[in-house]
């Protein structure tokens, strides 16, 4: 029998092999829990994003969103005589988000083909299921690298948080911190932290939002939603349509951001995952001894390069990850404007002191 990458699998029903798999039995792939990637990657955050990479031959790609912030009130003027002259010219601005394509995160793997010959298992099985196990690793090294990234794109709150009850605010860019527990000896439950959180976020203009972090938080919005948020497999429009916004806890996101007692409050489609595909729509184009194409992660939808590669007895398999994520610009409201310095991303300390 030949062992070429286009006999141990035949490309087009690679996906499909793995996502059953997966779907069968997550937990024998020892996955991580990756919520972070998997809200940041959900319909519910993507809705209506179309993004555009700048064609060009170099390793820099670049996108760009235009856009212009918004007419301040304070300029709405009052009892004129004058309506039919204007003197104010409003212009759009831009920010450019680019993509270092040689920025990546890799995983390499080789197969010999005389252990799969000696197998027991169905090579193409067996195949699959080693490929699985390397997207499942890339998956948890991708989801360290977006919550490493997001540390350093936090916006605040408006200024109108301020005047919430219940929450304190501190810091550039501004910060709430509240209390889960009565005071630091009664750890009864303090029930108006989530009210306040909700308050925040209504103030904020973040419209549907996820809380995401630390133990002390996720917990305390357990307890207030009856035990309904999960880990992984979750369905974050459900959970936002029944209690105003959804509970995760990300190991990734808690080291991030300095610990279990921070969360960020995130709106949906604040952040995104910009990335960079190198063997987009090529799979097709594969010879007898190489093949190369995008294949999706089961568990987060990541498009990730793929390269199964056939030379004399030994197979050769990688893949390749080339994500960015970027937030609102900084520059979306003017200052003076109580919403100057929000970005739909903001966080969140628990002090129960």
């Amino acid at each position: 029998m030949s062992y070429t990458p286009s006999s141990l699998v035949a490309c087009p029903n690679l996906q499909e092999n793995l996502d059953n798999l997966f779907g069968a039995n997550p937990a024998r792939y020892y996955q991580e829990p990756v919520p972070f990637t998997q809200f940041l990657m959900s319909p519910t955050n993507r809705s209506g994003l179309n993004m555009m990479v700048s064609p060009g031959g170099g390793k820099i790609r670049t996108v760009q969103a235009i856009y212009q912030p918004r007419i301040l009130s304070s300029e709405v003027q009052s009892n004129v005589t004058d309506y039919c002259s204007a003197s104010t010219e409003r212009g759009t601005t831009s920010t450019n988000y680019t993509i270092d394509t040689s920025q990546n995160l890799f995983l390499e793997q080789t197969f010999d083909v005389d252990n799969l010959a000696a197998a027991c298992r169905d090579n193409a099985d067996w195949f699959n299921d080693q490929i699985l196990k390397m997207v499942v690793a890339l998956d948890s090294a991708v989801n360290a690298k977006n919550a490493t990234q997001a540390a350093s794109l936090l916006g605040g709150w408006s200024s109108d948080v301020s005047g919430i009850p219940f929450l304190t605010v501190s810091g550039t860019p501004s910060q709430i911190a509240v209390r889960t527990q009565k005071t630091a000896s009664d750890t009864d439950i303090f029930y108006q932290t989530q009210q306040a959180i909700v308050s925040a976020a209504e103030a904020s203009h973040f419209g549907q939002f996820i809380t995401i972090g630390g133990f002390q938080l996720h917990n305390y919005m357990k307890l207030m939603e009856h035990g309904c948020c999960a880990n992984s497999g979750l369905d974050v429009a459900s959970l936002q349509r029944e209690f105003g916004f959804a509970s995760l806890r990300d190991r990734d996101v808690t080291s991030a951001a300095g610990g279990n007692e921070y969360a960020w409050a995130i709106a949906n489609g604040a952040l995104q995952v910009i990335y960079y595909n190198r063997w987009a729509g090529l799979f097709e184009q594969r010879d007898a001894n190489q093949s190369y194409g995008v294949i999706n992660s089961p568990s987060t939808g990541m498009a990730y390069d793929l390269v199964i590669k056939h030379d004399c007895g030994v197979i050769d398999v990688t893949l390749t990850a080339t994500t960015k994520l970027v937030a609102l610009p900084d520059d979306m409201f003017q200052t003076g404007d109580h919403m100057d310095g929000v970005k739909g991303f903001a966080l969140i300390e628990v002090d129960n002191a």
